[in-house]
């Protein structure tokens, strides 16, 4: 080789062998890597290879593989006959389970090739280590079975909804008609009030359905854990035992967003009731605390509302306590989810601003403690007008009603019409364009539906605004909870959640009938 000094004088080392750089290039590999002969004879392996098999190379190498019962099972399911042959080179694809450090399987994928050499056949199989991929994979497939199933469940609550929001307004209707026999009356609150708890159920069920931004507002806590336990009593099996200890005082308030908050404490008590199949306690207490400058980490010097999930249940020792809050770490059966529960319930809370402590031991079950900043904003809560009397609510203004819902329009219609309103009919967006747009002025205000066929309410209002820019509108929808983005920018226009109380829809259509 000539010489290769340049003008610094820099001469380069000698060059290293070609055996000592492939090991060292092999050698710096996660994935596995080894090789054997045609007759099963050991000729190479990795570093990765050797602490996959546990095994030590010197006992191992240049000898048959039943000198390992490891490998001798992986060259089984490897199985190379299907490569043998006259073929100067062959591929394949396997999947594998090789017990791992605690004898659980652990899913392997290799990529095996064959070459022949001197006459002798040698594979080489590539084996990397799949399980957080198909891990990961399974939780890909859980949260798109999990929007298909929101996505459902949102279409049946908008349904049901509007079967609740007839119950309800028609039950309204016959209680306050002088015909009604005093002697009905007991039953007729006692079918509406089962009906509002319906319709409660199904709005703590939407939360759970849609995606949105989160909102941080003041909350009251409490609040929130009186809709979890309402929700946890009828989900979980009654074996566990659900309370709520009251705290000794008024909790404060927190700036977060409810639905949030309710999916971190949700994944907690579902925690909680896998490690409790036999039977338990679930607890959860509110308090508030504060900590000074010189407290442990990860605490923070200030004012919190600490909410603390406890169970009964089996219990973790230090080794699972250190990883519990890693993605796609579970301690259950992956039949049973995918590990992502505690993960996303201590991200939900640093995004608060807060954090996540565990207590746990062996046997004795576990206690999370969420700890969340203290609202500092006015507790003040936005009053509700009262209507001083039924007149107030009177009108002889004419609106046109939208619904699909042949039922819903019905009901609405008797409610208006009953307070003196001159009420049409349209049975979906398109309709009401085209009635709108056939006497631009025969209306005062517009009762439409979000989700209807054909047209839907949204891009129906667009329309009807493009023949009346100053067009006032009532949205209704019993699939979502709040106004879409759109419809909140809009002027002169209002949302209202299905089902509603008679006395809510007529005193919003007498406020918007009274906007200048």
């Amino acid at each position: 080789m000539g010489d290769l000094r340049d003008g610094s004088g820099f001469s380069p080392l000698a060059e290293p062998s070609m055996d000592l750089t492939l090991d060292a290039i092999l050698n710096s590999l996660e994935d596995a890597v080894l090789c054997v002969d045609d007759r099963t004879v050991l000729v190479f392996l990795n570093e990765a290879a050797v602490g996959l098999l546990q095994c030590d190379p010197d006992k191992v190498l240049d000898r048959p593989t039943a000198n390992c019962p490891a490998l001798m099972e992986v060259v089984r399911q490897l199985n190379l006959a299907e490569l043998s042959g006259t073929c100067p080179r062959s591929r394949a694809t396997r999947r594998l389970q090789i017990p791992g450090p605690k004898s659980e399987p652990v899913a392997m994928e290799a990529m095996v090739s064959g070459v022949m050499v001197d006459g002798r056949q040698i594979f080489t199989a590539v084996i990397r280590d799949i399980s957080r991929q198909q891990q990961m994979e399974k939780a890909v497939y859980e949260s798109r079975k999990t929007q298909a199933i929101g996505a459902l469940a949102s279409g049946i609550a908008h349904d049901f909804n509007n079967v609740l929001a007839a119950v309800i307004s028609q039950i309204d209707l016959v209680l306050h008609t002088p015909e009604c026999p005093p002697s009905l009356k007991d039953h007729l609150v006692y079918a509406q009030t089962s009906a509002r708890r319906g319709a409660e159920l199904v709005s703590k069920l939407q939360t759970f359905s849609r995606q949105s931004k989160p909102v941080f507002a003041p909350l009251d806590l409490m609040d929130v854990l009186d809709q979890l336990v309402f929700m946890l009593r009828r989900s979980i099996d009654p074996k566990i035992v659900i309370d709520v200890v009251k705290p000794v005082n008024k909790p404060w308030l927190v700036v977060a967003d409810s639905n949030q908050i309710m999916q971190a404490l949700l994944n907690l008590g579902v925690n909680a009731r896998d490690a409790m199949l036999q039977g338990g306690r679930l607890s959860f207490l509110l308090e508030n605390v504060s900590f000074k400058s010189d407290a442990q980490a990860p605490r923070k010097a200030g004012d919190y509302v600490r909410v603390t999930v406890a169970d009964t249940g089996l219990g973790m020792d230090a080794e699972m306590l250190s990883r519990i809050f890693e993605p796609y770490f579970t301690t259950k059966d992956l039949s049973r989810g995918p590990g992502l529960g505690l993960s996303i319930a201590a991200a939900v809370v640093a995004e608060h601003s807060g954090w996540m402590e565990v207590e746990s031991a062996p046997g004795k079950g576990s206690q999370f403690h969420l700890c969340l900043p203290r609202s500092c904003e006015p507790t003040a809560k936005p009053q509700k007008v009262e209507i001083a009397d039924a007149k107030s609510t009177e009108g002889k203004e004419r609106i046109l009603v939208v619904d699909d819902e042949e039922l819903v329009r019905m009901v609405t219609k008797a409610v208006l019409a009953y307070r003196g309103y001159q009420v049409s009919e349209a049975e979906d967006g398109e309709d009401a364009v085209e009635k709108y747009a056939r006497s631009p002025g025969a209306f005062d205000l517009v009762l439409m539906d979000l989700h209807m066929p054909r047209l839907n309410g949204y891009d129906a209002l667009i329309r009807i605004r493009e023949i009346n820019p100053k067009a006032k509108a009532i949205m209704l929808s019993g699939g979502v909870q709040d106004p879409e983005e759109g419809i909140g920018q809009m002027e002169k226009v209002a949302f209202l959640h299905k089902p509603f109380e008679n006395q809510e829809l007529v005193r919003l259509v007498r406020q918007m009938l009274d906007l200048e």
